[in-house]
């Protein structure tokens, strides 16, 4: 069995549940079983994955340079419904990327992928505790679900310990999966001001992306339920796309739409409007037409960071990891903290 398919199967199998020993019960059927999951036991009982090799079994069919995610003093402890796991963060990492992008990208922007994800990790870490050091809480039910490849393996064994930073601290970064062709200005879309590392850039092949393009059409009554519903307001039964004020930032994203309602006009941001009316972005245009709403949709996701579409056509171009992270965050840097 190859080293992708093992730590495959170790990863989306391993489960720390305190107190459940039940769960056991039902999969010790045949000695290889119990043999394979005694040290998630071990683990389970005792409480502490640091008094065992990090991964019991995995530590064991790993080759060295994958050995070496087992260490560290980070970790990640993810609470279920049924319990909870404590895992190496960049153990975690492995899967978190292989659900966060897609995986047959070029293994520079897995890798500019997988700086992001650690980033954003370590940036919570420190709003809680002042420290990249120590346990992050979280709840991600989902965990133990991404499909690992060795491009994924190598994007996170390759970047172990990097991310970026803006004053001395994790940045604040963000991810999307396409734009409109042009990346957004934070302090402009969402008040990021405080970032200046959030610039927008052009993305001049996003284009090429089967997603550039959507159209989504509903009935009026559709379109003014939802407003009515999200805003708690009432809009007049002769409503119109005319009676709403439409404002957009300079790269073309809607920022805010004002709807004429009684008592008062009500403003909801773009990206509400996005989520309310089912949009794959924030950047649309809206015509009327017998009674029918039809928007015209360009990008996927918030447009605010890295564009992943355009990250890999850069990396089709020769551009590795640092020049993608450079050109999507400049200002922020980039260090190994460990």
């Amino acid at each position: 069995m190859s080293q992708t398919r093992v730590l495959n199967v170790l990863v989306q199998n391993k489960r720390i549940v305190s107190g459940e020993k039940r769960m056991f019960t039902k999969i010790l059927g045949t000695v290889l079983l119990f043999l394979f999951l005694l040290p998630f036991v071990v683990t389970s009982i005792f409480g502490n994955v640091n008094d065992i090799e990090c991964l019991g079994v995995v530590g064991l069919a790993l080759a060295d340079w994958d050995k070496e995610l087992c260490g560290g003093s980070i970790y990640v402890e993810n609470r279920t419904n049924i319990g909870r796991e404590r895992i190496p963060l960049e153990i975690y990492l492995l899967d978190k990327l292989a659900r966060s992008i897609n995986t047959d990208y070029h293994l520079e922007a897995l890798k500019a992928q997988a700086v992001l994800l650690r980033t954003a990790l370590l940036e919570e870490l420190w709003e809680i505790e002042g420290s990249v050091r120590g346990t992050l809480k979280i709840a991600d039910p989902e965990y133990g679900r991404g499909i690992l490849t060795q491009d994924i393996i190598m994007a996170v064994t390759s970047t172990k310990g990097i991310i970026l930073t803006y004053n001395d601290k994790p940045a604040k970064v963000a991810y999307f999966a396409v734009s409109n062709g042009r990346t957004r200005d934070g302090g402009e879309a969402f008040g990021q001001g405080n970032q200046p590392y959030f610039q927008a850039v052009d993305c001049n092949r996003d284009f090429l992306a089967e997603s550039f393009t959507s159209q989504k059409t509903m009935s009026r009554s559709e379109f003014i339920s939802a407003v009515e519903k999200a805003a708690s307001i009432t809009l007049a039964d002769d409503f119109g796309i005319n009676d709403m004020r439409i404002n957009r930032d300079l790269s073309g994203y809607v920022t805010e739409i004002t709807f004429e309602a009684s008592p008062d006009p009500v403003t909801l941001s773009g990206e509400e409007c996005r989520v309310i009316w089912g949009l794959s972005s924030s950047s649309f245009s809206i015509e009327e037409n017998r009674n029918r709403i039809v928007f015209s949709v360009r990008g996927v996701g918030h447009g605010l960071g890295m564009s992943q579409f355009a990250a890999n056509e850069m990396a089709k171009s020769d551009k590795d990891y640092l020049a993608i992270l450079e050109y999507f965050f400049s200002g922020a840097l980039l260090n190994k903290f460990e």
